[in-house]
C-alpha cells in the first residue's frame, strides 16, 4: 500500500512554513479506498513520520459505528500523537446517517484528533454539515479555488466561506493553488493555509506531490523560498 500513497504540503499563508501534509492514495480502477485506519497504519509503521498528517475518511469510514473506538485504538498502540491527525470528512457523506457521523467525529475530536470539513461548497448540505459536524478546519474546494482570479462571483464565495468559518473558530485551507494570481485572490481572502501545485517540492515539472524520502530529509518546517516551484 506505502507505494500508492503520495504526500501533498500544506503551508501557512501567513509564514510561508509547511504544517503539515495530506495522505493521498493512487486509486486502481474498480478498487476501493482503503480506509484512513490503514492509511495511517501503513505511514507509521514503515517512516518515523513526525509531521501533521491529513487523512481522508472512507464513506464506510464515517459510518461505521465501531471507527472512532477503532482509529483511537490504533493510534495507541502506534504511539501516534492524536494531535498530529488529522481525519478529512467529505461532503458527499451520506447525510442520512448524521447523527453516527457526528458521534463519530465528537468521539474523535473530544480525544484530540482534529476534524476537516473536505471540499467545503460542492454540495447543496454545505452550511448544514459546517452547522452540525464538529469541525476544526475547512477547506475549500478547488473549483471556487481556481476561479477566483476570474470570476468575482467565485472570490466572493471564497471569501464568505472565510469568514463563516473563521466565525465558527475554524482554520480555512485553500485547495488547489496553482499560480501566484490564485495564491494572491487567497491570500486576500484570509485564508490560512494553502494546498497545490504552487508549493510542489519539485523544482524542474510541477508536480503537488512530494516522497516520503524528501520529508524524512527534513522540509519539514522549512521556509517555502528553500523549494519554491518556479
Amino acid at each position: 500500500m506505502i507505494e500508492k500513497i503520495r504526500l501533498q504540503p500544506l503551508v501557512s499563508l501567513k509564514n510561508e512554513f509547511v504544517v503539515g501534509y495530506e495522505a493521498l492514495y493512487r486509486k486502481e480502477v474498480l478498487s476501493e479506498f482503503p480506509s484512513a485506519t490503514a492509511i495511517v497504519e501503513s505511514i507509521f509503521q514503515n517512516y518515523n513520520f513526525k509531521s501533521r498528517l491529513y487523512v481522508n475518511m472512507t464513506p464506510n469510514d464515517a459510518i461505521d459505528p465501531n471507527f472512532a473506538k477503532d482509529f483511537l485504538s490504533k493510534l495507541d498502540s502506534l504511539k501516534i500523537s492524536r494531535k498530529n491527525i488529522v481525519l478529512e470528512v467529505n461532503e458527499s457523506t451520506n447525510p442520512e446517517f448524521i447523527e453516527l457521523i457526528k458521534k463519530n467525529l465528537g468521539l474523535l475530536r473530544s480525544r484530540g484528533v482534529k476534524i476537516a470539513l473536505d471540499d467545503f461548497g460542492t454540495e447543496y448540505s454545505t452550511l448544514n454539515f459546517l452547522q452540525e459536524l464538529p469541525v476544526d478546519i475547512v477547506k475549500i474546494d478547488q473549483k471556487f479555488v481556481q476561479m477566483a482570479p476570474s470570476s468575482k462571483k467565485a472570490r466572493s464565495i471564497m471569501k464568505f466561506a472565510v469568514q463563516v468559518s473563521h466565525d465558527l473558530g475554524c482554520k480555512v485551507i485553500a485547495e488547489g493553488i496553482e499560480t501566484t494570481e490564485i495564491l494572491d485572490c487567497v491570500a486576500e481572502a484570509g485564508a490560512d493555509i494553502g494546498q497545490g501545485y504552487i508549493f510542489s517540492a519539485k523544482k524542474q515539472k510541477p508536480s503537488p506531490f512530494v516522497s516520503f524520502r524528501e520529508v524524512l530529509a527534513g522540509l519539514v518546517k522549512v521556509p517555502l523560498k528553500a523549494y519554491y516551484c518556479v
